[in-house]
Order: C-alpha cells, then sequence, then structure tokens
C-alpha cells in the first residue's frame, strides 16, 4: 500500500511524532554494540564487533514499528486522546520488548554460526528458550495489534478527515496487513510448545517469512484497490 497519491496531514511535526521518534531512537540505543563500556582491547572490540550482525538485524525490527507509526502519522496527523494511549503503548511495549529482541538475535546468530558469533545469553533449558520465545512473539503481536489500532482509529475518523472512499479502503487495508503478523506470531507461539525439542530451535527463524508475506500481502491489497477504484498506484 501506498500514501503517496493521499494527503500528508501530518506534514508539520507534532508533540506526539517528536516523542515517539525519541523514544524510538533511545530503544535503538540500547541495541547499540558495547553499550556498557568501551572494549579495552583488541581481542573485546573483535568481540563487540561480532554482535553487530544481531544488532543490525534487531534494528530493522525496530525501524520496522518505528516507519510504520512515521507513515501513520504523515498520513492523518492525529494527536487525539486515542492517538496518544495507542502511541503511548506502542512505545511502552517497544522499550520492553528491545531486550528480548537483542537476546534472541543474538541466540539466533550463535546457532546459525556455532558460536562463532557470540551470545551473551544463556539457556538452562529448553522450556526457558520456549519461554524467550513465546515472551518476543507476544510482544511482537501486541505491537503489530497497536499499529492495526492506530489505522482502524484513523478509518473511524474518515469523515472528520474527509477521507475519499479510495482513501478510506486503503486505510483498511493498512490495518488489515498489520492484523496478519499478529496471527502469524500467535502460531509460532503456539509451535513453539507443540513440536518436540530436537526441532524447536528451528522455529523462530518462521519470522523471517514475513519479510517474504508482506510484499505479497501488500501487492494483493493493491490489486483490489485497483479492482474497486480502477486506479494504480
Amino acid at each position: 500500500m501506498t500514501a503517496s497519491r493521499f494527503p500528508r496531514r501530518g506534514a508539520r511535526m507534532t508533540r506526539l511524532e517528536t516523542f515517539t521518534d525519541a523514544a524510538f531512537a533511545f530503544s535503538a540505543a540500547l541495541l547499540a554494540i558495547s553499550i556498557d563500556e568501551v572494549p579495552s582491547d583488541y581481542d573485546g572490540l573483535i568481540l563487540a564487533l561480532k554482535s553487530t550482525p544481531a544488532f543490525a538485524a534487531s534494528l530493522l525490527v525496530i525501524l520496522f514499528f518505528w516507519h510504520g507509526h512515521q507513515r501513520w502519522s504523515d498520513r492523518y496527523g492525529l494527536e487525539d486522546t486515542s492517538s496518544v494511549y495507542l502511541t503511548f503503548g506502542l512505545i511502552l511495549m517497544v522499550m520492553v520488548y528491545v531486550y528480548p529482541l537483542k537476546i534472541l538475535m543474538g541466540s539466533g546468530f550463535a546457532y546459525l554460526t556455532g558460536g562463532w558469533l557470540p551470545s551473551e545469553f544463556d539457556f538452562d533449558s529448553f522450556r526457558q528458550f520456549r519461554v524467550l520465545v513465546s515472551i518476543y512473539g507476544s510482544g511482537f503481536a501486541v505491537l503489530c495489534l497497536i499499529m492495526a489500532g492506530l489505522f482502524w482509529h484513523a478509518w473511524r475518523l474518515r469523515a472528520a478527515l474527509a477521507m475519499s472512499a479510495e482513501e478510506a479502503f486503503d486505510t483498511l487495508g493498512e490495518m488489515t496487513l498489520w492484523l496478519f503478523p499478529v496471527v502469524f506470531s500467535i502460531v509460532i507461539v503456539a509451535l513453539m510448545w507443540a513440536i518436540p525439542d530436537e526441532q524447536v530451535a528451528m522455529v523462530p527463524f518462521l519470522f523471517f517469512l514475513l519479510a517474504l508475506f508482506s510484499p505479497v500481502n501488500s501487492r494483493i491489497a493493491r490489486g483490489m484497490a485497483r479492482r474497486r477504484f480502477g486506479r494504480s498506484d
């Protein structure tokens, strides 16, 4: 879905958007390599640099939600009570979510590289790993649900925002796109507790399938818009 053909109601940055940008920037800082101390020797530097892939992957997830909120704010420019509560909920979840995110990404890269890329977090049992992935998946689902709520709130105000029929349809499409990862995350969390220990390590990598499904969902939504309104992007 694209917003380029729709009005930019949030051309001027609001205080809510400013606060949100600052909160996301702080969350990104919490992911930074060697945030606790500067490496004091060569081995420490190499160890810190080896955490770069996990940091980059974690940062991409944070940017995914930041970009979604930025697009919502740019399109609708809302700063009413519901928008503030939903945005504060998004910020709260991001601040809590950043630690399971960093731990899971570090553990994933350590698993894929046989320990060459380090992970500072150790698991004593498969149950602990299942709990971590469940926390991560639940957090991801809640974040996507809040983003869906923001677009649903904008759709409810479609008359006040003077949306065209096409824009209202597109807004519902955006909401649907954010709901798909919610269902996907719930399925992954369920799988974590349903499959045997020997296979559980591979389940979290299913989250990467979202990167493949997202363009497909957007293409389907654009096709529906073209058939309904006779326009292309």
